[in-house]
């Protein structure tokens, strides 16, 4: 049994690592990327590694003195860990790229905005991006390497795959694992300190993890003068997860001003903490003009915080859904879009997937059936969605993701998913 589960993004990193002098990951506090990078990286190729974190001062000071001279180790890979906190030194990592001498650096860092606008200004076409979420449902296995998933499968194949994913025979065993596995991250979400510990410790570290952003992160980003106004802010929009964002409903809930709200929540998504989902319209512009729905990346700590006890609660399993979907786009080799849909005569679909060559309509269903019923806003915009670069021969596909006990078809290219299939692997 191996010490770490595998993370899917592994094969992608190291391929970026192979053809970019430089590679950026960046992520969520305590989702991973340390251990991905001293402990996993090793076991795919990457032989010698130099590794650096400017969490400690000591370090800051010895890089600040002479930073081209110690970066200057075209034998290995130059890992800058948390390199935030000391963005000078991408000026001596641009120079080292530039030599043309073999040089390879990887960055980590757990905020985007002060790492990437340095990216833009210093590192523009030397750079290549990548982001770690914490642990997906599909990368919970004991193995070397995260095999295929259910989506996997449909991404890959349409509806073939789904018609061998509705009959492929499972063993009991397999199916109760699964189950489990999966009601395990719904409950707790996917952060990787938490799987050592008792059920009655969850809790505890995920609001220790709270406490921690408060202190280390907005110290990164920026000054907030009230901490416990940011903390009420945080908790009044994991109550909102999976719904459509208002500033103004949130700024008079807590007495502040809009922009106010506005600055919390950029806060809160640069530290891939929430997300902003944008609906599906025909132009760039006209959806940063709409309203985003906010959803909490991770399902266990937005339950803590909005202290909802129950996974039966919608809009917490379709924070899950969508965090799955996120942690899956990351390691594709093309990355496809996800947005939502709404009309205005009320017609809604949760999640439309897609690139040019296939649409992915996904409705999430916390229950633990699902039928033709919930497939209905499926069956009447699927054919309809006008999506900018689709081709005209394109597959468009219906998936109601639930906890159900099978896959059925529930309608024409309309088909009924347990999430344990969808997102863990596939059979």
């Amino acid at each position: 049994m191996p010490e770490f589960h595998p993370r899917a993004l592994l094969p992608v990193l190291r391929s970026r690592i192979d053809r970019w002098p430089i590679a950026v990951l960046t992520g969520a506090r305590q989702s991973g990327k340390t251990t991905l990078v001293r402990d996993l990286l090793p076991r795919h190729g990457v032989r010698e590694i130099a590794y650096t974190s400017l969490d400690d001062p000591d370090e800051r000071l010895r890089l600040a003195a002479e930073p081209v001279r110690l970066l200057n180790r075209p034998d290995a890979l130059v890992v800058l860990d948390e390199v935030q906190k000391q963005p000078g030194l991408l000026d001596a990592v641009k120079l080292l790229a530039d030599r043309k001498a073999g040089h390879k650096f990887l960055l980590l860092g757990s905020s985007q905005i002060l790492l990437l606008r340095q990216i833009r200004e210093t590192l523009a076409g030397r750079a290549t991006l990548l982001d770690l979420w914490p642990l997906a449902l599909a990368e919970r296995v004991d193995a070397r390497a995260v095999p295929p998933s259910g989506l996997d499968r449909i991404w890959h194949d349409g509806e073939r795959a789904l018609s061998r994913l509705g009959v492929a025979a499972r063993p009991v065993e397999d199916e109760r694992r699964w189950r489990h596995v999966r009601d395990e991250h719904l409950m707790w979400g996917g952060y990787p300190g938490l799987e050592p510990l008792a059920p009655e410790d969850r809790a505890v570290w995920l609001r220790d993890f709270r406490r921690t952003y408060l202190e280390r992160d907005l110290g990164d980003l920026g000054q907030v003068a009230d901490l416990d106004q940011f903390a009420l802010a945080q908790n009044l929009l994991a109550a909102r997860t999976g719904q459509l964002l208002s500033y103004s409903e949130v700024a008079r809930e807590l007495g502040v001003a809009v922009n106010t709200v506005k600055r919390y929540v950029r806060f809160l998504e640069i530290s891939y903490q929430v997300f902003l989902l944008r609906p599906l319209l025909p132009t760039t512009t006209a959806r940063l003009v709409k309203s985003p729905k906010l959803y909490w990346t991770d399902p266990g700590l937005a339950r803590i915080l909005a202290e909802r006890m129950s996974v039966d609660d919608g809009p917490l399993y379709e924070t899950f859904v969508l965090c799955e979907l996120l942690r899956w786009v990351s390691w594709q080799p093309d990355a496809p879009q996800i947005h939502f849909y709404r009309t205005h005569a009320g017609l809604e679909i949760d999640f439309v997937v897609h690139t040019p060559r296939l649409v992915l309509a996904i409705e999430a269903r916390a229950g633990r059936r699902a039928g033709p019923a919930d497939a209905r806003s499926l069956a009447a915009a699927l054919p309809d969605l006008r999506i900018p670069g689709l081709r005209a021969n394109a597959a468009r596909l219906g998936i109601v993701v639930s906890r159900s006990a099978q896959v059925t078809e529930v309608g024409p290219n309309l088909w009924s998913i347990p999430d344990w299939i969808l997102f863990g692997p596939a059979a």
